[in-house]
Order: C-alpha cells, then structure tokens, then sequence
C-alpha cells in the first residue's frame, strides 16, 4: 500500500483553478470604480456642518469648534475649482455664498437662480460714488473677492449694468451710458483678477430696472451661464 502524499498549505494552484478565478479582477475593478463614483459624489455635495463637528470630535488632538467653523469653508474654494471647465451652477452658487457669508463687504449682494443662469447682483453704491463710473476703494475690494472665483471658472460671463430713473448727471447723456460704463468697470476689474475668456457687456436704462425700489434698480448684475465662454 502505498502512502499518500500530504498536500503542503503553501502549494501553487494549479492553471486551471486560477484561471477560473479570474472574474476576480475585473469584479475588484469594478468595486473600485463604484467607491470612485460615490467619493466624487460626496466631494460635489454640500457638507453638514453639524455632522462634521461630530465627527471631529471622535479625533484625537482636533479642536471641534475650530474645525467645525472653518471646513464648509474650505470646502468651497477657487482652488477647488476647474478654470478650463463650466463649473454646475448649483455648485458654483454654494462657493459665492461662501465667500458673501465670509465676507463682510459682500453682505448686501444678492444672488439668484433665472432661466438657467446664476446672477450675482451688486448694487451700484456699493461699487460706484453717485454718477460716476469709476470703481470706488470699496467697490475694488469687493471685485478683488469676487474675482477670485470668477478667474477660476470657464463659465461664460455676462455684466449687465443697470440705472433707475434719476438724472445721470451732466457727464452723461443718459442712464444707459452710466450703466454701460459701470459694466464696463465691472468687466475690465474681472479681467485683471484673472478670467481669461471674452466677457458680453451690456447697459440698461431705468426701463429694465427689475424693481420699484431705486437701490434695487441702481445695480450691476453679473449673469454666470451653464455654458462654457470663448476666449
């Protein structure tokens, strides 16, 4: 009788199992995919601050009140963004208001959702000295904020300035040039912040003034579209 051979723990398998263990691999890659996927998912959406804090809390060494009031920030940053891609308006909203809650000086900007656009409304004695076109040290800061995020986007860009029905002054022959002239402003501050692609610059008179208020119709508008702009 012959005695069997004990089979070692550390043998080979052989061609043949191996071979038919191979779905493994393309299942492992398709794990891999899916867990990418959902990663991507959760870096777009917008973070819990009080589930942050939370967890925070659980990290040894961390300061939760510390980490807990400055994360949703950071979460939304130009740096976090594509400066050769559309970013998703609705994404792009949530970095805007994180810089006007941030920001003291852009405390009485407005920003709206309209017809597929994000529009940033500035109004125009935040920027502006009554009838004039020049920035203001104030207004300067405030494009210096906002052209931080917009110089880091390739969203086609629009500045739309905007008049009530008051006299424009004796250097202007109507309110349409003055609200013309401020887009212009607008316009020319972005440029220098860093947002390469073609900006269309429009002027309305006190026709389109889009409320009954003077300080709401006395604004610059800047219209942040879905699309990609040239350059």
């Amino acid at each position: 009788m012959t005695a069997q051979r004990p089979v070692s723990p550390f043998s080979f398998a052989s061609p043949a199992s191996a071979s038919g263990k191979a779905w493994l691999v393309t299942f492992s890659d398709l794990i891999c995919l899916l867990l990418t996927f959902f990663v991507m998912l959760y870096a777009m959406s917008e973070p819990d601050p009080a589930r942050y804090k939370a967890l925070a809390a659980g990290v040894p060494g961390a300061d939760p009140a510390q980490v807990g009031e400055q994360r949703p920030e950071a979460a939304f940053s130009a740096a976090s963004l594509d400066r050769g891609k559309a970013i998703e308006l609705g994404y792009l909203g949530r970095v805007f208001e994180s810089q006007m809650s941030a920001n003291p000086e852009l405390a009485d900007m407005r920003i709206a959702r309209i017809d597929g656009t994000l529009i940033l409304s500035m109004p125009s004695d935040l920027l502006f000295a009554p009838g004039d076109a020049a920035l203001s040290e104030g207004g300067r800061r405030v494009l210096f904020l906002m052209g931080g995020v917009a110089a880091n986007i390739g969203n086609a860009l629009d500045v739309v300035g905007h008049a009530d029905a008051s006299p424009a002054g004796a250097r202007w022959p109507s309110n349409w040039e003055l609200s013309l002239a401020r887009a212009q402003a607008v316009a020319n501050a972005l440029r220098e912040a860093g947002y390469l692609r073609d900006i269309t610059v429009r002027g309305h008179g006190d026709g389109q003034s889009g409320g009954d208020v003077k300080a709401e119709a006395r604004r610059v508008d800047l219209v942040v579209r879905e699309h990609g702009g040239g350059s």
